[in-house]
């Protein structure tokens, strides 16, 4: 029965395609990783363990917000 819902359904090629979307964004996510300025990474990293109080003034954008 599943062969059959298989062979009707071209499960193969979404499955093929699955795949090639999962390993293209793995690969976006490392080249951006990759390519990003460890000054930046330890920035992000030390967001959670900051005990200020205040918003940061720009974000990542540029953008300030409006106060």
């Amino acid at each position: 029965m599943l062969q059959q819902l298989a062979t009707e359904t071209s499960a193969t090629g979404w499955a093929i395609a699955s795949m090639l979307f999962f390993l293209g964004v793995w690969i976006f996510v490392a080249v951006r990783v990759a390519r990003s300025r460890p000054e930046d990474l330890a920035a992000r990293a030390n967001l959670p363990l900051a005990d200020d109080g205040e918003a940061p003034r720009t974000l990542s954008t540029g953008v300030t917000p409006a106060a």
